[in-house]
């Protein structure tokens, strides 16, 4: 089956030539790459093309879903390849990509989705992105995925269906265009399926200013999602939309700093116990991680980045506020920095 590698980039000079090396290693021919340049203002269109790959330079600069839309126009891929896989330029697949990939291709499905992994590096956040991206995908995603309920296939990591790209769009009206056309393929009945060997290695952010920036934007785009969908207005509800709704709910009403809170003012002395609980869940669940990375740093940064989940909830709320409550239009992508990996396989951990 024909497939075509599709990377919107925008200024990614520091990453681009990894990325597409990363594919070429895996086994993907040059010309069934394809580089969208969403008007970079630096290099990024010229070490693409030094590289051998398809490359498109946008007229002007119109975000990460509009580069998509363009890119399956301008190369009619559509036309042309009965499989488009959706990259980052910020990250690497797998040595063993494309050979899972041609393994999980079936022309019963519709969407493909593939497991996101943490570039290993010694700041902070790569641990933390270590622990949500391993239990998330281990456990969530293979659950969702039973259920037939996955709400989100990372932008980094989705192989989309042709005949189901025709019958989606990458509109760019949320900022989380990648469960925005999740959701579509959901509402077109698709055929949905999680390939837990299908992996991509994504750069994290390596500060604190970044990782803020980036959660933001990401609950943003969630909830922008939701009001788009009119997820809880009722009606013509489908399973992902009733699992949407626990998702919010189970956030909203159960989340740890809120029990914690209430319990701050109901019982104070129950404070140290309940939050000495939940560090040892969230510490058991660490172990698992480290033995499923093969990373023992996750172990041994748990007691710091712990409390990173308690600036997870504040941007989730400050998110349903201004989206859901004030109705703030917010279309800005607040790119983080890149940094330089130049390995094709994931770097191995240095020492802080």
């Amino acid at each position: 089956m024909s497939v075509a590698y599709l990377i919107p980039a925008f200024n990614e000079e520091r990453v681009i030539e990894g990325t597409i090396a990363a594919l070429k290693k895996s086994g993907a021919a040059l010309s069934d790459i394809y580089v969208v340049d969403d008007h970079s203002t630096d290099d990024t269109s010229r070490l693409a093309r030094r590289m051998g790959v398809n490359v498109y330079r946008c007229e002007s600069n119109g975000g990460k879903a509009r580069a998509q839309s363009t890119g399956l126009y301008k190369f009619r891929l559509q036309d042309r390849y009965e499989w488009v896989v959706f990259l980052d330029g910020d990250s690497k697949v797998d040595p063993s990509f494309v050979s899972v990939l041609r393994n999980s291709l079936d022309p019963k499905l519709d969407l493909i989705v593939g497991r996101v992994c943490s570039v290993r590096n010694s700041h902070i956040f790569s641990a933390s992105r270590a622990f949500d991206y391993s239990f998330g995908h281990s456990l969530h995603k293979k659950a969702q995925d039973n259920a037939g309920v996955i709400f989100v296939s990372p932008g980094c990591a989705s192989v989309y269906n042709t005949r189901m790209l025709s019958r989606v769009k990458c509109d760019g009206s949320t900022l989380a265009e990648d469960m925005d056309l999740t959701i579509q393929v959901q509402r077109q009945g698709g055929n949905i399926k999680y390939a837990h060997d299908l992996k991509v290695w994504t750069q994290d952010p390596a500060t604190f200013t970044d990782y803020h920036k980036q959660i933001l934007r990401w609950y943003r785009g969630f909830w922008q999602l939701v009001m788009k969908q009119g997820i809880w207005k009722g009606g013509n509800w489908q399973r992902v939309d009733m699992y949407l709704m626990a998702v919010m709910l189970d956030s909203i009403l159960f989340n740890r700093l809120g029990w914690i809170l209430v319990l701050g003012v109901l019982n104070p002395l129950a404070l140290p116990w309940v939050i000495s609980l939940d560090l040892a869940v969230s510490g058991a669940i660490s172990l698992f991680v480290a033995y499923d990375t093969k990373r023992l740093d996750v172990v041994w940064k748990f007691p710091i980045y712990y409390w990173i989940g308690y600036l997870n909830f504040y941007a989730y709320f400050r998110a349903m506020i201004e989206v859901a409550v004030l109705k703030k239009k917010h279309v800005a992508w607040d790119k983080v920095a890149r940094y330089d990996f130049h390995t094709i396989n994931p770097p191995q951990e240095t020492t802080p």
